[in-house]
């Protein structure tokens, strides 16, 4: 597959959803272990996908 500017830019928006959802999970977490449990599974999907898209378009760090 090759890579364009819009792969990159996808990856790019796919990684700030995912530190987005950790670092709201980190405040959140601040205040209550609720908001941990909740949290913790969106984050690793999102991080999953994100990392994911990233190995299947070979895009590196």
């Amino acid at each position: 597959m090759k890579r364009t500017e819009l792969t990159k830019k996808t990856a790019r928006n796919k990684g700030i959803v995912a530190l987005g959802a950790a670092v709201t999970t980190g405040l959140f977490a601040y205040f209550s272990m609720w908001f941990l449990l909740l949290g913790l599974p969106f984050t690793f999907l999102f991080t999953y996908k994100w990392l994911r898209y990233r190995a299947e378009w070979g895009l590196r760090f």
